[in-house]
């Protein structure tokens, strides 16, 4: 008797079976970080290089909808901008919808995860693809683009201020010990 091992989906092919369903992959747990940060989300299971991860969904308006709207600081970092046939459109998940791609965080330097558009009944989503293998416990990231997010000056003014406490305290401690 010979088994036949299950073909594995691909990438794409598994985005849209998640975008139609309009429900994300069980494997991921909602973590609180910190103030900065808030919430991220964090693997349950291993995820291979290549895979699709999550959809990042929301209300999709025009760029120019978007604009024109009110946001506070927090409700502006669940806009995602893009271009798409020709024209600029928003995901606006700043409504709580218990949908997880709207939670994933920022990193700039070493993401894991990068965006990308899937096109399902001639709209775009879109959808986190992991860039390299995820460990589990791993928290999920994509780069966010745009450097004028607050928490990247909070970020860098802070590794200046550690820099500056450790170069001071080497400086200090070695004129001590002359």
């Amino acid at each position: 008797m010979t088994s036949k091992r299950k073909a594995r989906v691909k990438p794409v092919e598994d985005a849209i079976s998640y975008i139609l369903s309009g429900g994300d992959k069980p494997w991921f747990a909602v973590r609180f970080i910190n103030n900065i940060k808030g919430r991220g989300v964090f693997a349950t299971e291993a995820i291979e290089q290549g895979s699709f991860v999550l959809e990042y969904r929301g209300e999709f308006i025009s760029a120019e909808e978007c604009r024109s709207r009110n946001y506070s600081e927090t409700q502006s970092t669940f806009l995602y901008e893009f271009d798409w046939q020709k024209r600029q459109w928003c995901i606006d998940a700043s409504k709580e919808d218990g949908s997880l791609g709207r939670l994933v965080n920022d990193n700039h330097k070493s993401p894991n995860c990068v965006m990308k558009k899937v096109t399902v009944n001639n709209r775009p989503h879109l959808c986190l693809f992991a860039v390299r293998n995820i460990e589990v416990g791993t928290e999920l990231d994509y780069n966010y683009g745009d450097s004028k997010w607050s928490w990247r000056q909070k970020v860098m003014m802070i590794m200046h201020w550690l820099h500056y406490m450790i170069v001071t305290d080497v400086s200090f401690t070695s004129h001590n010990l002359r």
